[in-house]
């Protein structure tokens, strides 16, 4: 129980250094309009600590709690600390009601167009109308404007404004809240190219690097995972970039490991007819080994055989095939592996 509640605290941490959100709340509890039926409420809110936006700080969303009849009739935009406006929706929902903690987000699949009073969910803001005064204008496409192509290389520190503009007479509502976020998550990259490893001569390995967005090998490979055939031990070093939050690198060691050999010798060259003559076999490597090696007669008649082993230094036994007459037998080793390489 220990463990797991270790790795899902390490799962937490890691996603917490990749979303910083901090959210900042604006003035709340505000009439629409602030006297009569006609008019403009503006709603404060304070952001300290954020910098300048773009790259790795940016705005994450703006959420809205607004009680109001029929919402056609107001215009809802946001104002930046050094004037930037941007219509987050303007004489949308007709003769609906309310916006229902409704959330802009740039990467929301829907325009705040597209959806019905009481508006609840997250929308992208409608980012036409570039001015405060109605009437807001329906002439650019929707999402012209963005958080990110308005406000970024801005300095978010300061008063941001919700401006709400109660343009036609007769309807009431109150600004129950509001808040905007801003997400510095975006930390500079750290490159990880992985644990040095070894594989043997011409033989492929898989090497995997992590710790950003975009991957460069020195191979000229662009994926995070590639595959390599070093005859060589050989260095291969990543650079991991995440868009405007910087570059890393980070390098990892190839090294080749060494063919296994074998020694094959025997205690006496001289075996009787229908008899066995013990091999002894000296192997340089890593057990465990497997030998293929064959038999020769003096007449041409060559047989394969394959043994495993589990030492560096074993003995077996080699016995002519039947109908074997006098003259030499050859045993010759023909491929060998351990538990690394192979030996052909």
């Amino acid at each position: 129980m220990r463990l797991i509640s270790l790795a899902i605290l390490l799962a937490f941490l890691k996603t917490s250094a990749l979303a910083q959100l901090v959210t900042f709340n604006g003035t709340g509890n505000l009439p629409v309009p602030p006297t009569g039926t006609i008019g403009i409420t503006q709603s404060p809110c304070t952001v300290t600590n954020i910098g300048v936006l773009g790259g790795c700080v940016t705005i994450d969303n703006v959420q809205i709690n607004l009680v109001h009849t029929f919402v056609g009739d107001i215009g809802i935009l946001l104002i930046g600390p050094g004037g930037q406006v941007l219509d987050l929706s303007t004489g949308n929902g007709g003769a609906g009601d309310d916006y229902q903690n409704t959330i802009f987000r740039d990467d929301a699949a829907d325009f705040i167009t597209s959806g019905t009073p009481p508006y609840a969910g997250t929308f992208r803001p409608e980012g036409r109308a570039t001015t405060l005064p109605n009437p807001y204008t329906n002439a650019p496409p929707l999402g012209t404007r963005t958080f990110a192509n308005t406000y970024n290389g801005t300095n978010a520190n300061g008063v941001w404004i919700l401006y709400i503009n109660d343009y036609v007479g007769l309807d009431l509502g109150i600004l129950i809240d509001w808040s905007i976020t801003f997400n510095q998550g975006g930390a500079p990259p750290v490159a990880d190219a992985g644990l040095d490893k070894s594989t043997c001569a011409g033989q492929s390995t898989t090497l995997t690097a992590s710790g950003g967005g975009n991957y460069a090998w020195n191979t000229g490979a662009t994926t995070a995972t590639i595959t390599v055939s070093p005859s060589v031990a050989t260095t291969y070093t990543v650079t991991v970039t995440n868009p405007g939050c910087g570059t890393d690198t980070d390098e990892v060691i190839v090294s080749i490991d060494p063919p296994p050999a074998v020694s094959l010798s025997v205690a006496s060259p001289d075996v009787c007819v229908g008899g066995c003559q013990t091999i002894t076999a000296n192997f340089t490597g890593t057990a465990p080994f497997t030998l293929t090696y064959k038999t020769i007669t003096s007449n041409g008649v060559q047989t394969t055989f394959t043994e495993s082993f589990s030492s560096n230094f074993v003995t077996f036994e080699v016995c002519p095939p039947a109908g074997t007459t006098l003259g030499n037998l050859q045993v010759l080793a023909t491929s060998l592996t351990d538990a690394l390489c192979t030996c052909n």
